[in-house]
């Protein structure tokens, strides 16, 4: 199994549209770009989308099989895609937490997707892969998500301004592999809808995670890590990232 990243960045992604900052300047004279956070997996020809807010995945994932989709919650930037995803000529599966009016009509016009409202802490298995939720503190109500693959077990954590007693009493019962959190902000930013990385360590330190890393994060952060010459305890993920199980 192969869990890869289409992107890693907060719902600007990088580079922001006519941002100077050096870490845009950097990704203009480099020609790179990093899109808002959006992951999946893959075993053999399949594929099991984790969010789906890059807005051409329907094209990135032609001629795939999109086993089922899992979203963590419907902020345009983790949905964006199934826009025009829907329009597929094969059925897919999406799982999401509670939410009355999702994004956009996709409620309205679901065509060829059948959406599929889960509970905190319930458990879907697809191609051998067990999906628990997770829930998560954000402005919309909001899902992490354990994921299970034979021996391997990983905790997905975006986006979320923290974690309640109940989800780390439960995280903390699994011997965790990997653990991938929100760190969108620097050390500046104590509130918001999202973790700084001093916070999110503090999370990965309780939970004796093996291997951990962060996402989410801003073009601001990484300006101010940058100049500032900030040690980080976790890296963050890079663009296009890939891990294998």
């Amino acid at each position: 199994m192969k869990l890869k990243f289409l992107g890693t960045a907060d719902s600007a992604g990088i580079p922001v549209h006519n941002c100077t900052c050096s870490i845009c300047s950097e990704y203009r004279s480099n020609n790179m770009r990093n899109l808002s956070t959006c992951a999946y997996l893959e075993i053999e020809d399949k594929v099991i989308l984790i969010d789906a807010g890059v807005e051409d995945i329907s094209n990135i994932f032609d001629n795939k099989k999109i086993s089922a989709i899992f979203l963590t919650h419907f902020h345009a930037d983790h949905c964006l895609g199934l826009l025009r995803l829907r329009h597929s000529f094969d059925n897919i599966n999406c799982y999401h937490p509670k939410d009355e009016q999702g994004f956009s009509d996709l409620f309205k016009h679901k065509h060829s997707l059948f959406y599929n409202e889960i509970k905190p802490f319930s458990q879907t298995i697809i191609n051998e892969i067990k999906f628990t939720t997770i829930p998560l503190k954000h402005s919309k109500n909001t899902f992490g998500y354990l994921i299970e693959y034979k021996d391997t077990k990983i905790a997905y954590l975006t986006d979320c301004a923290g974690i309640s007693k109940t989800s780390m009493e439960f995280l903390k019962s699994f011997s965790l592999d990997y653990v991938f959190i929100d760190a969108c902000y620097d050390e500046r930013k104590k509130t918001g809808n999202h973790l700084n990385y001093l916070q999110a360590s503090q999370i990965i330190d309780e939970l004796e995670v093996k291997n951990a890393f962060l996402m989410h994060i801003s073009h601001t952060t990484a300006e101010y890590i940058k100049k500032n010459n900030v040690f980080l305890k976790y890296k963050y993920l890079n663009e296009n990232e890939k891990i294998i199980f």
